[in-house]
């Protein structure tokens, strides 16, 4: 699943040529995929310009002149594809066998047709979904969603972070870091690799967590992050970005996807494990 930076990276190459494109027609193969009647998403979008594309957590949202937000989540197999009327293909997500040929295809389950483009929504697994909400009751409606805060917000700041720790103290360190409404937008690749800045091994209790590694978590989260970002995301299996290349960010990776390799600090081989049901890398010399 594309996790916060590879969302980020995602919305900001679809903002660069989407908005000002009027919605001519929409098309939907896959209902279930759509939570709501097809006719009313139709009369919703149906004339309505693109105005903004932004992100929260690992959300897509896209912004109507006609006071609606399609609000897209690519889970597994989610993939975007915006095919312009003149300019180059642009495809984001998870890539799909003949996913970027012969359109539509049988994984093509939303067709957006615009003035100056159409956007595709594939997908190959069918877990991802597209929801319309009232642009005016969007900040609501998230937070009933009851995503945490934004890692890389101007708020999320280390007196937040370490009372957000303290509220699961019990519970182990990377499935926390994981947990949505704790922190938005970090997935398995960066909590491995916030876990390794910090030098304390996923595992850990957060009760056992001294102040200064849980600071130092907090400084981990937001490099990787932002290091993500600027390298537009990490290409691990399946992971692309709008232009259909490779994320950058995969030779910076320190721990994950690197089992028995050495680590990039130590030397020593990094170890992959299982917690809570995903695959884990750390490395047992220099995370305690």
């Amino acid at each position: 699943m594309p996790e916060l930076p590879e969302v980020e990276t995602i919305v900001r190459e679809l903002q660069a040529v989407v908005p000002g494109a009027r919605v001519r027609s929409v098309a939907v193969s896959l209902p279930k995929i759509v939570k709501l009647p097809v006719p009313r998403l139709r009369r919703a979008v149906l004339g309505s310009t693109i105005r903004h594309v932004h992100r929260r957590a690992k959300l897509v949202l896209i912004d109507l002149s006609s006071g609606w937000t399609l609000v897209i989540h690519l889970k597994m197999s989610g993939q975007l594809i915006w095919r312009p009327r003149r300019g180059r293909l642009r495809v984001g997500g998870h890539p799909i066998p003949q996913g970027t040929t012969g359109w539509p295809n049988k994984y093509s389950h939303v067709i957006i047709g615009a003035s100056t483009g159409t956007l595709f929504f594939n997908d190959q697994r069918q877990f991802g979904h597209l929801k319309l909400v009232k642009t005016s009751e969007l900040e609501q409606w998230l937070e009933e969603q009851e995503y945490g805060p934004e890692p890389l917000a101007d708020d999320f700041t280390v007196e937040l972070f370490l009372d957000l720790l303290r509220h699961h103290r019990r519970k182990r360190l990377k499935p926390t870091l994981m947990d949505q409404t704790v922190v938005a937008g970090v997935g398995n690749i960066y909590a491995d690799e916030a876990c390794h800045f910090a030098r304390v091994r996923p595992q850990r209790r957060i009760a056992s967590l001294t102040r200064r590694e849980r600071r130092a978590l907090y400084r981990g989260l937001r490099h990787v992050m932002a290091l993500a970002i600027k390298h537009r995301g990490t290409s691990a299996y399946v992971y692309r970005r709008t232009d259909g290349g490779r994320g950058g960010m995969r030779p910076f990776l320190r721990v994950y996807g690197r089992g028995g390799q050495p680590c990039r600090r130590c030397g020593g081989a990094i170890i992959k494990t299982t917690l809570a049901g995903r695959g884990t890398h750390y490395c047992p010399n220099c995370q305690d």
